[in-house]
Order: structure tokens, then C-alpha cells, then sequence
């Protein structure tokens, strides 16, 4: 059984796998939520799967990069629920979780996963799939708006939060999925998925420390010529 806990952005998401397998989801979207639905939600779960904390195979977190406010609550969740317990934590990159959803759906070609960075900027990871279901990924990185409309093609899919403000020519020609698409069902998915559970870094959650998006990162981004 795994609990899967997602806070990197204005989504609070908590999901558990049950012994059948089968995913449930405690969801919702605002400003300030994590504060008050990461704790509950996690309850919830686990009573409605009528589990206990130690029957855990495992628990993930989506790490970043994303909102200091929603990765320092999430992670003080898992911190409390672990509290003395010998269930295996691991975190998982914020953006590659956004295209372990629309693996799903999609076999074959490239997905541009992104969060809104501010000013000119988003964050962004690039993840190319092979029809093997392989795939390769650039590393996540702040890059100016400007340069990333420059690297989408037609039959690109666009994942995440901020891709509104890139200014496309053509977007009929792509495929866009927004915050609808951010969820912790997309951390079980990566953990069973072949290729992507290499990605889930093992962590000693008293010593966890979230990959959060601050201002200096963008302050401090190159500029591109």
C-alpha cells in the first residue's frame, strides 16, 4: 500500500494505493489550502483504507521544485506521520510527476512540464518518449519564456502551471493540460511505471529538505541573448 502526498503548487493532492491496487484521492485547488487539507486528507485516507501507518509499503512526495509555503507543509505531514516508524520515504521530481500522468495517455513524443517561476519565467522539464516507453530529461531549470516558445514543436504537449503565458503561434497544433493534470495519483503511477521509478530518490525524511523556488533562483537565472 502507498501514500503518495503532492503540495509543489496550488493543488493539494493526497492519494493511497490499496493491497487491490486501487487509488483513491482527496483533492483541491486554491490559495492556502495546504495548510488546512494536506493533515486532514492524509487521515482521511488512511481511515477510509482502514490502514495503519506502519502497513505502509511506502511513502512519496512530490519534492519540487515549486511553493516554499505547500512543499514545507507537506513535507512537516510526512515528517509527523513518520515520526518514529520504519516506512520507507522517497521523493520524486515535481515536473517529471506532471508527465508520469500523461504517460497515461501518450506513448510516443515530447512533453514540456512546467510551473510559473514569475516574471518572465517558468520552470521547465523536457521529457522525450520513446515508443519503448522509454524516455529521456533534461534537468529542471528556470528559463526565460521567450527561449522555451522557441523550443516547441507541433505535437508538443504542455503540462503544468504558466503555460498560458507562452505566446504560441500556432497552439492548435499542440496539446495543453493545466493544473487539472497535477495530482499525487501521478507519484503511484511513476512508482509502478518501468522506466520512471528510477527516478525516486530514497530520503531520511528528519533530514528531507524540499527543492524549493524561490526569488534569487530567478533573479539569479541566466539571460538568454
Amino acid at each position: 500500500m502507498i501514500l503518495a502526498v503532492e503540495t509543489a503548487t496550488p493543488v493539494c493532492s493526497v492519494a493511497i494505493e490499496t493491497g487491490a491496487r486501487r487509488i483513491f484521492e482527496k483533492r483541491i485547488e486554491g490559495k492556502g489550502v495546504h495548510s488546512e487539507y494536506t493533515f486532514t486528507y492524509i487521515s482521511e485516507l488512511l481511515e477510509r483504507a482502514n490502514i495503519d501507518v506502519a502497513e505502509l509499503e511506502a511513502v512519496l512526495f512530490s519534492k519540487g521544485p515549486g511553493s516554499y509555503t505547500g512543499l514545507r507543509i507537506g513535507a512537516a505531514a510526512i515528517q509527523g506521520l513518520l515520526f518514529k516508524r520504519d516506512v520507507p520515504f522517497y521523493s520524486f521530481p515535481t515536473l517529471l510527476s506532471f508527465a508520469a500522468g500523461i504517460l497515461r495517455n501518450q506513448k510516443k513524443g515530447t512533453i514540456h512540464a512546467v510551473i510559473d517561476a514569475r516574471r518572465e519565467h517558468l520552470y521547465r522539464q523536457k521529457i522525450e518518449i520513446e515508443s519503448s516507453g522509454k524516455f529521456s530529461t533534461t534537468m529542471a531549470e528556470i528559463e526565460e519564456i521567450s527561449a522555451i516558445v522557441k523550443d516547441i514543436r507541433p505535437g508538443d504537449h504542455l503540462v503544468g502551471t504558466g503555460w498560458e503565458r507562452l505566446n504560441i503561434n500556432d497552439p492548435g497544433k499542440l496539446s495543453f493540460s493545466g493544473s487539472e493534470a497535477i495530482s499525487a495519483k501521478n507519484l503511484i503511477e511513476a512508482w509502478r511505471h518501468e522506466f520512471m521509478k528510477n527516478y525516486f530518490k530514497k530520503e531520511k525524511i528528519e533530514q528531507f529538505e524540499p527543492d524549493y523556488l524561490t526569488m534569487a533562483q530567478v533573479n539569479n537565472s541566466p539571460i538568454s541573448g
